[in-house]
């Protein structure tokens, strides 16, 4: 070292002893601390100050004149310009505020605020007022500083910048709520490198060295009384010196109108639950009335006979019938009740005649086919089965569909639309295949920044769970699949959102923030100081940063081009505290495609082998990871595997009930073996059954050659429906048969037809009414409910001809065999055993002896009307509590591994679904009225589409819109603002060529120059759409992050169309596009149902308030559409139901509103305790649970009807006589025919694997078959005998005529006629 080196240094370390001491500083009005550059911070590559004490100096270079007119314009005085800035420093100025510009410059207010910390520390002459140098270097003897040519070479290497709370805090608020439109997220968290962001945290990140861009450390100082106190300007107030206007409503919430308040829903409760309140004043209300009715009635009768019988008498006998339908006098004789027959003769009324005929055309037609049948057996069973041979052939164009799209949602829906509009113009939403990943033997772990923060880390942020997680991404990214004899890889079939320009897959991972690279997760820098914590901490708070700001300078980009979204990549975060995550999230999208099948199989193969992979992966107890994954086709599969594990169950079940009903059928009486199996009727049971099932059959035949499609509802559930019914009536022909007497004169194949045309016009009633309520219930829109309900009705009529004509034959030949003493199953076997006397069998005894004289009691029935009152207005007082929706866990398989990723989305998600908000072609985006409509910066509308959902964003517990939406319009016109530096093109060219932003020359321009943007900020019409191509082709970068391709490459419709005026000339124009944005997280199927009514609230507001066509999308919009309709589309379906039952019945019955009337009573009661059930035992109301219902209604009929006509045709003198004859003779029937066989084949769908079949099948079959036959057989017939329809005119003579041996009743018939 020379003598004169050594001088020198001594000189420069005096100069900084000499700079570092306060009180050698001048700081007065007029006075520097700073002027001009003179060095190089060789690490930054950036230029660092002069130390200059002295007075500020006048600017008069044109070019620095320019620059600070632009960012400075309150510094700017013309000519008399004075500064502490040169134009060097103006320069790197204007070069350091790309970054903010692009950021901020959408809301000038906040842009000028900004700017003003660096105009204020560069260039205001009263700089030394609120700057100190509190360490000056000189270039000799500082290594990593390079000097600049003629410069002293004495630069501030630190300086302590002292601001005024107020500005700081102003500053601030003008910014906080600037969006960056390409991820909805506040543009300040990327400038303060940190999510929780605040005035003294911007600031401080701003002057720190260690944030990568500052080239030299700047102490930022806070005090309320002094430091640089510029004046900022509210976010809200235009900017006067540029005559720049306020930011627009998306990105100051001051300048938005007030949005409504949430509404608030306040429980009415007193003491108990309203509902409950007003429930239990119902029950007293109706009871009292009940009772007030019964004792007027029996009153009114005693008058009107002037009898002397006691009010109890005649409601224990004979409710207000003074006439009882024949006009019948109700007389004391000996304290009891009698009937006067004096007058049963009396002329008929109108109706009464119409009854009698409506009764005896039935009765005639359907003995005529009972005889015919019975007389030519085998004639009717070779027609039966040819036809049903010839509806069978229907299976050979059968379609069956398994898309639930097209199973939940009808393609006339909203939904349906709106998802095939957005899948035609942006394609399909891409399939999606996701890890959740935990990492259960690590744990969390503190980490300490360079300004000594504290910092905690998940578990899962953990350096060696990052490289376990990236080798099992590069596992997954590994596996190759074959079809079609071609390997396929995931790069084949991933969403590639900037290709050609970068094939890799558009993957959302925390490892993809270190673009999937083991070394750079490892990176540090020189001095070990900055790591990936630091990296990490950088990108969850500006995931769309290109360089993060610290010292190892890393993109935060994903290895493919775009951001990697900290809400999307992990989970079990606390509020934006991202670093404390507990899992990672790994999701990787996959091209869906609208048309090619080929390419979506593709796919499916890849997905195949993934899950393959991932279960092994998974049961490998040495890993470190807890993984729970799904594929796009995870579900289906998983449902698909449910479907057939469930055959067996299912199987069994129709076996019990076959089982049953064979056995059920015969007369098991007597004491000998050979007479047993005589009467066992084997052959009988199992053609009944195989009738029903012929008219399955049927029914899929036919409506297969109409080109409908079955569905596994329909597959699962019709049989089951048309054995009820089928089993049901087979049970009322058999035991009618087996309790008739045959006439005299009259043959076996007579005696059928006979008993036939007697039982057959209630079972024709009965499936009649289903039958049209059923296809009334085809007038749904939700495709499910519509197919069953067509499928059901048609199986169930068909079940009815197939009974009165194949069943009807079968018996005839089976009591051939019987009276020629031939063995069930064994008929060449013949016996002398001679046919025993009939008797009742044992469940018609008991019911005639027992059950009905019980329920019939006089203490007994009105109980019974207490208890059904009772429970009914219980279950309508918790309809509002049944729960809406389908938990996707129930539909699969109890050991599923889709069950674990459903817990491991509720437990560690934070973030819901994208949502499109789509507007449709015809909006005007080049002029200013269309855009204004749309965008939200400055000049856009208050209540513009991006300002309307920014603003919801504000409130998401209600609105669920989580975050505010990304604007390729907003983000477009920041794009082609000619300081971004991002619009340029080559202007040397003959054609028009797009300058990306990272490309150096002379010969690129800016698209739009200062002048043409003061002139007209926003582009013409020709610029607009010229310049828009190159936006949405442009791949954010360093220079420029506002590049489109990544963001909007999609989103963006540009139409050719011809000019009118030169028709070979082609313009363009903007068609459909969308803004994207997130819901809230929805756990369950109330939260998803709220986030698209939402959704449509939103949207529909949007296009009613400024006449724009948008409508909501996200991809589980079709299958929860329907439950926004579903509690009207339920009490639609079963209001129909009702008001078709009531029709046929009261036609039938010939006119008997009465009957008619209190079926569809007791109906409507089952049905309002169906849902009483539901709410008890958590069945929520879905599509399933609606088709039950509608064929609880169905099989309510069997239940309800068969008791209605017994007792309206029942002879007997009393109400309570005819329900004692109805519940005795049909009860029997409908207690084994239904009741017993569905217990039987019900009880093994308890023990199903499917949590579907265990909740939608047995809880509610199990229930449909209780509340059935206790309304059926308990509270019908009590009702009826209190306040049924009057004895017909004819059921007297005809009760006698039917238990008179001595006349056959064809004769009796006959003999009606004549009259």
């Amino acid at each position: 070292m020379t003598r004169n080196h050594l001088i020198l240094m001594m000189l420069s370390l005096l100069v900084v002893m000499i700079c570092t001491t306060n009180g050698t500083f001048i700081k007065k009005p007029g006075y520097c601390t700073m002027y001009d550059e003179c060095a190089v911070n060789d690490q930054r590559e950036k230029n660092v100050n002069c130390f200059y004490n002295k007075p500020a100096k006048l600017l008069n270079d044109s070019q620095g004149l320019d620059i600070i007119q632009e960012f400075c314009p309150y510094l700017y005085n013309g000519t008399n310009t004075v500064t502490c800035c040169s134009t060097n420093q103006l320069i790197s100025i204007k070069d350091n505020m790309k970054l903010p510009y692009q950021l901020l410059s959408r809301c000038p207010s906040c842009f000028r605020n900004f700017v003003a910390i660096f105009c204020e520390m560069a260039c205001n002459p009263n700089q030394s007022m609120y700057t100190n140098a509190t360490l000056v270097n000189n270039t000799i003897g500082t290594p990593g500083y390079t000097p600049i040519s003629g410069k002293n070479g004495t630069f501030v290497k630190e300086l302590g910048y002292t601001i005024n709370e107020d500005f700081a805090t102003s500053m601030y608020d003008s910014c906080k709520d600037v969006i960056n439109p390409q991820t909805g997220s506040p543009s300040v968290q990327l400038l303060c490198g940190t999510s929780n962001c605040d005035p003294h945290t911007l600031l401080t990140y701003l002057g720190f060295y260690g944030n990568g861009q500052s080239p030299f450390q700047i102490t930022m100082q806070f005090q309320k009384d002094k430091g640089m106190n510029y004046t900022a300007t509210p976010c809200s107030s235009g900017y006067a010196i540029t005559g720049d206007g306020p930011c627009g409503c998306a990105d100051c919430p001051s300048t938005c109108p007030t949005p409504p308040k949430s509404p608030v829903t306040v429980p009415w409760k007193f003491d108990i639950d309203a509902y409950y309140a007003i429930m239990i004043l119902v029950f007293f209300l109706v009871v009292t009335l009940l009772n007030v009715v019964v004792y007027f009635i029996a009153l009114n009768h005693i008058k009107n006979n002037n009898s002397s019988v006691l009010i109890r008498d005649v409601i224990n006998s004979d409710l207000g019938n003074p006439q009882n339908g024949n006009g019948n006098k109700i007389e004391n004789g000996g304290g009891k009740v009698i009937i006067n027959d004096d007058d049963v003769d009396a002329s008929s009324g109108c109706v009464d005649k119409i009854r009698m005929f409506v009764g005896r055309f039935l009765y005639k037609v359907f003995r005529s086919i009972g005889t015919y049948s019975a007389f030519n057996p085998i004639k009717v069973l070779l027609m039966g089965c040819l036809v049903v041979l010839i509806c069978g052939c229907g299976f050979t164009k059968m379609q069956i569909t398994t898309d639930p799209v097209e199973l939940w949602s009808s393609p006339s829906s909203d939904a349906r639309i709106n998802k095939k509009y957005f899948d035609q113009h942006f394609g399909p939403f891409y399939r999606t295949e996701q890890m959740i990943i935990t990492a259960p033997k690590s744990n969390s772990s503190d980490y300490t920044d360079q300004n000594g923060n504290v910092h905690t880390f998940g578990p899962i942020l953990q350096k060696d769970v990052l490289h376990e997680i990236l080798n099992l991404q590069n596992q997954v990214f590994a596996i190759r699949a074959k079809y079609n004899g071609h390997n396929v890889t995931l790069n084949d079939i991933c969403l590639q959102p900037l290709s050609p320009h970068n094939n890799d897959c558009g993957t959302m991972s925390v490892v993809n923030y270190f673009q999937n690279n083991h070394t750079t997760i490892d990176m540090t820098d020189d001095f070990f100081t900055t790591d990936y914590h630091d990296h990490l901490m950088a990108c969850v708070s500006g995931p769309e940063s290109v360089d993060d700001g610290t010292e190892l300078h890393l993109s935060c980009m994903g290895s493919y081009g775009g951001p990697i979204f900290p809400w999307v990549a992990l989970g079990g975060f606390n509020s934006k505290n991202y670093i404390n995550s507990s899992a990672a999230v790994v999701t990787i999208p996959v091209v869906n495609y609208y048309d090619d099948d080929d390419k979506v199989q593709k796919a499916m193969a890849w997905e195949k082998k993934f899950v393959e992979f991932m279960k092994n992966y998974t049961s490998d107890p040495n890993s470190n990871l807890s993984v729970s994954f799904s594929s796009e086709r995870s579900i289906e599969d998983e449902i698909n595997r449910e479907s057939s594990a469930d055959i067996s169950t299912i199987l069994l079940s129709y076996i019990i009930m076959f089982a049953y009903v064979a056995m059920a059928l015969g007369r098991l009486r007597g004491c000998t073996f050979k007479r047993f199996l005589i009467e066992l009727q084997l052959t009988v049971g199992l053609a009944g059954v195989i009738i029903v099932f012929f008219s399955v059959i049927m029914s899929l035949g036919i409506f297969s050659y109409c080109g409908m499609p079955i569905t596994l509802i329909i597959a699962e559930v019709v049989p089951f429906l048309a054995l009820a019914v089928g089993v049901d009536n087979i049970f009322i022909i058999v035991n009618h048969y087996h309790r008739d007497h045959r006439r005299t004169g009259e043959t076996r194949e007579e005696q059928l037809g006979r008993v036939l045309g007697e039982v057959a016009p209630g079972i024709f009633m009965s499936a009649l009414s289903e039958t049209i309520a059923f296809f009334l219930g085809g007038l749904s829109t939700m495709p499910a409910v519509r197919t069953f309900s067509m499928f059901a009705g048609l199986a169930v009529f068909c079940d009815f001809l197939l009974q009165c004509t194949c069943f009807v034959a079968v018996l005839s030949l089976d009591a051939r065999r019987k009276e020629a003493g031939r063995y069930d199953c064994m008929c060449c076997l013949q016996t002398s055993e001679l046919e025993e006397n009939k008797t009742d069998g044992y469940l018609y005894y008991f019911f005639k002896n027992y059950f009905a004289p019980t329920v019939l009691h006089k203490y007994m029935r009105l109980f019974v009307l207490y208890i059904f009152i009772g429970v009914a207005c219980f279950s309508a007082a918790n309809l509002h509590k049944v729960e809406i929706g389908l938990d996707q866990s129930l539909s699969m398989p109890s050991d599923s591994y889709v069950l674990d990723y459903f817990a491991s989305m509720n437990k560690y998600l934070s973030t819901g679904a994208p949502v499109y908000f789509v507007v449709k072609d015809g909006q005007d985006y080049a002029h200013d009225k269309g855009a204004n409509e749309i965008c939200g910066g400055v000049g856009c509308n208050n209540d513009s589409l991006v300002s309307v959902i920014n603003m919801e964003s504000y409130r998401a517990n209600y609105s669920t819109i989580a975050y505010p939406a990304s604007s390729w319009l907003d983000d477009y016109y920041d794009w082609l603002k000619p300081l971004s530096e991002c619009c340029r093109y080559n202007k040397t060219s003959e054609t028009e060529q797009f300058c990306n932003a990272s490309v150096k020359s002379d010969d690129c321009t800016t698209c739009r120059t200062l002048l043409e943007i003061r002139a007209q900020p926003r582009p013409d019409q020709k610029e607009f759409m010229d310049f828009l191509p190159w936006f949405l082709t442009d791949n954010p970068g360093v220079d420029c992050s506002k590049g489109g391709h990544a963001a909007y490459g999609s989103a963006v419709n540009i139409i050719d169309t011809k000019q009118v005026a030169n028709k070979s000339q082609l313009n363009t124009t903007v068609g459909a596009t969308y803004f994207m944005t997130y819901h809230t997280i929805a756990r369950d199927s109330a939260s998803f149902i709220s986030c698209l009514e939402q959704a449509n609230r939103i949207a529909q507001d949007i296009s009613e308030e400024l006449d724009v066509d948008v409508f909501p999308y996200s991809i589980f919009y079709v299958f929860y559409e329907q439950y926004l309709t579903i509690v009207q589309d339920t009490y639609t379906n079963l209001l129909i139901s009702l008001a078709s039952i009531f029709v046929v019945i009261f036609f039938l019955l010939g006119f008997d509103f009465f009957s008619a009337f209190f079926v569809v009573l007791t109906i409507a009661m089952i049905t309002l305790d169906m849902f009483g059930v539901m709410y008890l035992w958590n069945i929520p109301l879905n599509a399933v649970s609606l088709v039950n219902l509608v064929m609880a209604v169905g099989i309510s009929v069997e239940f309800c009807a068969h008791i209605a006509s017994g007792f309206a045709k029942s002879g007997g003198k009393t109400r309570i006589q005819r329900a004692h004859d109805s519940l005795a003779e049909q009860g029997s029937s409908v207690m084994s025919g239904i009741t017993i066989t569905k217990f039987a084949g019900i009880f093994i769908l308890a023990f199903s694997k499917s949590q579907i079949f265990q909740i939608f099948y047995f809880r509610m079959y199990i229930s449909v078959v209780l509340l059935g036959a206790t309304h059926g057989l308990i509270f019908l017939p009590v009702l009826l005998s209190y306040f049924g329809p009057s004895r017909r005119k004819q059921s007297q003579r005809s009760y006698e005529a039917l238990n008179d041996d001595s006349q056959p009743f064809t004769q009796f018939l006959n003999s009606q006629s004549d009259a």
